[in-house]
């Protein structure tokens, strides 16, 4: 199948512009139902088998089918249909316009631009008569800038497939593997006394910089000795620190947050047990106390998990070809320098991953955010081209 003897470039512009334009934030009071809902009609539309499935309120998953919708999911096109807020982007976040070949607004590469890809590519594939021998879904997931939960719910509710897409910004490289993410945060607990009199008192502030010393001059060292194949090695972060109220009162709390991302030969025992023995020491040597804990409220309730997929697996040749078919050269099969929702459905299901969209993930939650519009259409042919591969 020809896409663009089926859906025209003009048409899925439409679509991404619409998408863009509808707001879809933890922020905003619609949350992602509107988005979610023009997804629904844009597919019923069609004659594609469409429904929406409230996760919580105002905010569904938005599902599309074709083939028999009671039968096992073959192959699975990924996306979240959230992004993250406007904040202080350079221009209107929610107004898209194009310039030199790119749509600007929120969520162009992040991750609307590879929406719009999926449904052109599901249009095109209803328009042709295609017949599926096997099953085609699209899962707009909602929730997965802030802890996954709509991919979650997918599993939870026994919405499995063998292969999946998830069509992140890679600049349409084939990206099979990705480390993951856990926040962890260490909290030391001294005694205020006056400030005029130090040494009567515990100062946890001291404590927590000489913890944030040791991560980088010894823990963050270490880290960097074990390395994964593709990924490298892992890290560590210390990203925010708080502790005391004013100058003259010795502070008897201080907090480290911190963002670690681990490799698939990594264990979150090895994560959590090296961050809490290095608090341990400290503490002892400060005589204080210390709490340390996972920041499980701002993660995946399935944990934001590694994942790898081997490198001689067939589904990697398949997007390969398919790829290849559209741009006329190779890709280079990566890692993806983020996380995405591989660490939930190539970890808790059978599921065979890889991460494949339009867009640079440097233009992700960036003020200035775009996407290519000719990786965009390119993006729409390849998904087509693997329906056709997988499911013809």
């Amino acid at each position: 199948m020809n896409l663009f003897s089926y859906v025209t470039k003009e048409e899925i512009l439409k679509i991404l512009m619409d998408l863009i334009s509808i707001e879809s934030h933890r922020e905003y009071e619609g949350k992602e139902e509107e988005v979610a809902k023009y997804i629904h009609e844009k597919l019923q539309k069609e004659g594609i088998a469409s429904s929406l499935d409230y996760v919580e309120p105002k905010e569904p998953n938005v599902y599309g089918f074709l083939g028999k919708t009671e039968d096992s999911v073959e192959l699975m096109f990924n996306g979240h249909i959230d992004t993250i807020p406007g904040f202080q982007m350079d221009y209107e976040p929610f107004q898209p316009f194009i310039k030199e070949g790119k749509i600007y607004g929120r969520g162009s590469a992040d991750m609307k631009g590879g929406i719009a890809a999926y449904l052109a590519a599901l249009i095109a594939a209803k328009r042709a008569d295609f017949q599926p021998k096997k099953t085609v879904m699209f899962a707009g997931v909602t929730g997965e800038e802030e802890r996954s939960n709509g991919t979650e719910h997918l599993i939870k509710t026994g919405k499995r497939a063998k292969y999946v897409v998830i069509a992140e910004p890679t600049s349409l490289h084939p990206c099979i593997a990705h480390k993951g993410m856990e926040w962890l945060e260490v909290k030391f607990i001294g005694r205020s006394t006056h400030g005029s009199r130090p040494h009567d008192g515990i100062n946890a502030v001291y404590a927590g910089a000489q913890f944030c010393s040791r991560i980088e001059r010894e823990l963050q060292d270490e880290i960097e000795m074990r390395s994964y194949p593709m990924l490298g090695a892992g890290t560590i972060n210390v990203g925010s620190i708080i502790g005391g109220n004013d100058p003259n009162i010795v502070p008897d709390e201080c907090i480290i947050a911190m963002d670690r991302r681990w490799l698939p030969s990594e264990t979150l025992e090895m994560v959590h047990g090296e961050v809490e023995e290095l608090a341990k020491q400290i503490a002892e040597e400060y005589q204080c106390k210390y709490q340390f804990r996972a920041m499980r409220e701002f993660t995946a309730s399935m944990i934001n998990a590694p994942y790898a997929l081997k490198e001689e697996d067939e589904w990697i040749r398949l997007v390969c070809d398919a790829s290849e078919d559209v741009l006329n050269y190779k890709k280079e099969v990566e890692a993806f320098p983020a996380w995405s929702d591989a660490g939930i459905l190539g970890v808790h299901t059978d599921a065979k991953c890889i991460i494949l969209g339009p867009g640079n993930i440097t233009q992700a939650h960036a003020n200035d955010e775009f996407c290519d519009l000719q990786e965009v259409y390119q993006a729409a042919e390849i998904y087509l081209k693997l329906i056709e591969k997988i499911c013809g």
